[in-house]
């Protein structure tokens, strides 16, 4: 199952360096990722918290729908 988050949420991590764009993928990691999780929307990764050894892992994950303000 694909993670989703925030834009600012995404940003921020981009920020610092532990999300970013597919493109920055191999085209192999987006096949993989693709194939398995078919929800992901093929734009999109970061990286996961610190498991147990304090290792992280790349993921793939989807920004949710920004808001649509009316004025």
């Amino acid at each position: 199952m694909v993670d989703t988050v925030a834009r600012s949420e995404f940003d921020l991590a981009a920020h610092f360096g532990v999300a970013g764009s597919a493109t920055d993928l191999t085209p192999q990691t987006i096949e993989r990722w693709r194939a398995s999780d078919p929800d992901w929307k093929g734009k999109h990764w970061a990286y996961t918290e610190p498991d147990n050894c304090d290792a992280r892992r790349l993921r793939p994950i989807n920004l949710a729908i920004r808001a649509k303000t009316h004025e």
